[in-house]
């Protein structure tokens, strides 16, 4: 029997594959994400607000997208990874409401920024990830 882990919350937003891994990751967008797993996600994270950011969408035409069959290509891979960030912080704090927390608090590491302010671009999503990393392996709390 498997222990289940904090991020195994998120894992049901595309449940055909461990976007955990790299290649699951890759498979699941290969495979097209559809507009239900974006709402999932939204619905998952408790945070219309950010995914409207990531998908670069405003908040009038964001809900649009829960109808498409398939995401397009940029959208589902941004949504996905700031949902790979989240399960990252759930498994690093214990919990998606802890995880939750964090994202929302002023990080000094990140200079002072909110983590969850980050997620809308690449780059803003390495950095939380680094910062989550050295959390997990103990650089800083």
């Amino acid at each position: 029997m498997s222990t289940l882990r904090p991020s195994d919350q998120l894992s049901s937003i595309v449940p055909e594959f461990d976007i955990r891994t790299p290649v699951g990751y890759l498979k699941a967008l290969r495979s097209g994400v559809t507009g239900t797993a974006l709402k999932a996600a939204v619905a998952t994270i408790n945070d219309r607000e950010l995914f409207s950011r990531v998908t670069g969408k405003d908040a009038t035409n964001f809900s649009k997208l829960f109808r498409l069959k398939v995401l397009p290509g940029f959208i589902a891979d941004s949504m996905l990874d700031t949902v790979r960030v989240y399960m990252l912080a759930a498994d690093i704090f214990g919990s998606l409401e802890l995880a939750r927390d964090w994202m929302n608090t002023p990080i000094p590491a990140l200079g002072g920024e909110i983590p969850a302010s980050l997620l809308d671009s690449n780059a803003g999503r390495e950095m939380v990830r680094v910062a989550l990393r050295k959390i997990q392996f103990g650089e800083f709390s």
